[in-house]
């Protein structure tokens, strides 16, 4: 195997053809979470998202989807209205945000830690 084949397997993100040519993956959509996009409308666009009020058990109707509108911090004027958070992950992926940043929660217990090392063990063992 050269090294070029270890570096695509080590790396799916990337494919590298050539010196000069390399292909990325690029995501149109990305599960980001509420709290995610609201940290990035925040720090990196100045925005905040405002729920809309859409009635009384509106959840209840078939294709029901939370609407909000993005809205400027300093002055509060309405940017888009009724803009869902699909959109938004769609728009976000599109910009290469990553999924998770510092703030993102990383709950693994220690059973989950000792699946790992205990797939590793075995990983080690079929090789």
């Amino acid at each position: 195997m050269t090294e070029n084949e270890s570096n695509n397997i080590k790396n799916e993100e990337e494919i590298y053809l050539d010196q000069n040519w390399t292909l990325k993956r690029v995501y149109d959509y990305l599960p980001y979470t509420f709290h995610r996009i609201k940290r990035i409308l925040e720090q990196d666009f100045g925005y905040r998202l405002e729920n809309i009020y859409q009635g009384y058990k509106a959840n209840r109707r078939q294709n029901y989807c939370e609407l909000y509108n993005l809205v400027q911090i300093h002055d509060n004027q309405v940017i888009v209205e009724r803009v869902s958070l699909d959109a938004l992950r769609h728009f976000l992926a599109n910009l290469d945000y990553p999924l998770e940043d510092e703030k993102s929660v990383h709950n693994q217990s220690e059973r989950s830690k000792g699946a790992e090392n205990f797939l590793n063990i075995v990983n080690k063992l079929n090789n």
